[in-house]
């Protein structure tokens, strides 16, 4: 059966801590076995197999029975032979390692057994004159011993301390990540979260303030939508009721197809400035122009219906801009100008530090001050008696396609009377 993968991110930091703790030990360990272990074991096994040589020269030179007595005297009286527990190789490694290494000095052939217990012996079957004898030798101190409990507390240790410090580290992630959460759910159920605090580590908090901002956005949007369906059907009611009117009793009209014209033709402007809000410039790509000239064509175009600008216009450099997004901007500034201002008009350009400026003025009626803010914001429409009534969007449009350029719109009451939109524009 397979074991199943951690899925969360606490599961797979532990996890990883406690596989780099292993590998650190692991390789700590091997370390200090090469470099510093080996050796000495080394060092112990070319001991005892000294020690065995020159035994087995002086057990070579005796005769029996003082042979026997002599082995029986070294084996301290007690066992001829290894005890029944006694094995080949010793569990624990470096014991196993240090056999291996003594039977690599000794002759082929001899026989070695380790014994475990309160006092870890070797014993070496020497074969002297076609007898064997075994001879006993304690095993050197530099060999180590690992007790059970000593790898129950290794693997605590093990499990223990990665396990707290993947929930020191997942401590400043998991709070973050759940307000995160919780907030998205608000957004799924239909309402907007308060902003999420943009605290904790760099990559959190950066995620929290793309996420409030996201958010913000949507939020946003959302009102605009309701804003802007609301204003589509109070915008177009009332010619839609003169058209209904037109159709169904023409007589009340001196010309009733000239009436009914006029109204569709209203209509469809209020359609038009709502989809070009909605819609945006953002995939016409930018070429390079020359913004002085597109201005005088729109001033002419004007004058040939009888509104007059004063041009102004200082040399500009070539900018890149969305030719039909630039068309609308100034458009709908020039618009609003012939519109609510009627007299004064007037376009000027010039330069600033980094920037192009265009200026469209008039010295009409103005508007409250108060109002200047919330012009640029959609259906936002200043009520005054005998003031054409328009959609609210104009200079929003406005607005908006300067920001897609990297610049802005800004709105200014004018010393002698009338209203002045000056757009900022980048010169890359």
């Amino acid at each position: 059966m397979r074991m199943p993968w951690p899925h969360s991110l606490l599961e797979r930091n532990l996890l990883l801590l406690i596989l780099v703790v292993v590998a650190s030990q692991l390789t700590t360990f091997m370390v200090f076995f090469v470099f510093m272990q080996q050796p000495r074991i080394d060092e112990a096994a070319s001991l005892i197999a000294s020690q065995t040589a020159t035994v087995e020269r002086l057990l070579t030179a005796l005769h029996e029975p003082e042979r026997g007595r002599a082995v029986a005297a070294m084996n301290g009286g007690g066992l001829a032979t290894p005890m029944t527990d006694s094995h080949e190789l010793p569990r624990t490694l470096m014991a196993r390692r240090f056999l291996i290494s003594l039977r690599e000095r000794l002759p082929s052939g001899t026989q070695v057994r380790w014994e475990d217990g309160e006092q870890r012996r070797i014993w070496l079957r020497l074969e002297i004159d076609g007898t064997h004898y075994w001879i006993v030798l304690s095993a050197p101190p530099t060999i180590g011993r690992l007790l059970p409990w000593s790898i129950v507390c290794m693997l605590l240790a093990f499990g223990m301390f990665p396990a707290l410090g993947a929930w020191l580290i997942q401590r400043d992630t998991s709070i973050p990540l759940q307000r995160l959460v919780r907030a998205a759910a608000t957004v799924e159920r239909g309402a907007w979260p308060d902003a999420v605090p943009a605290d904790g580590p760099t990559e959190l908090a950066t995620v929290a303030d793309a996420f409030n901002r996201m958010v913000a956005s949507l939020a946003e949007m959302d009102a605009t939508r309701a804003e802007m369906l609301a204003g589509i059907s109070h915008d177009i009611r009332t010619p839609l009721t003169k058209l209904r009117m037109a159709i169904a009793a023409p007589e009340a009209f001196d010309a009733p197809a000239a009436s009914a014209e006029r109204f569709v033709a209203e209509i469809d402007a209020i359609v038009e400035q709502f989809i070009d809000f909605a819609r945006g410039w953002d995939s016409e790509q930018s070429t390079p122009g020359d913004l002085n000239a597109l201005i005088e064509q729109l001033a002419a175009d004007y004058a040939g219906l009888g509104h007059t600008f004063e041009l102004s216009l200082e040399p500009l450099p070539e900018i890149a801009f969305r030719p039909v997004g630039m068309l609308r901007l100034l458009m709908n500034l020039m618009h609003n100008a012939t519109v609510y201002g009627r007299v004064g008009l007037a376009v000027r350009t010039h330069r600033e530090p980094g920037f192009v400026v265009v200026g469209v003025e008039d010295a009409g009626p103005g508007v409250p001050e108060a109002m200047l803010t919330l012009l640029k914001r959609p259906f936002r429409r200043v009520e005054q008696e005998g003031r054409p009534r328009g959609t609210g969007l104009g200079l929003a449009i406005a607005e908006r396609i300067a920001r897609q350029h990297g610049g802005r719109l800004d709105l200014a009451l004018r010393s002698g009377g009338g209203l002045s939109a000056t757009v900022r524009l980048p010169v890359s």
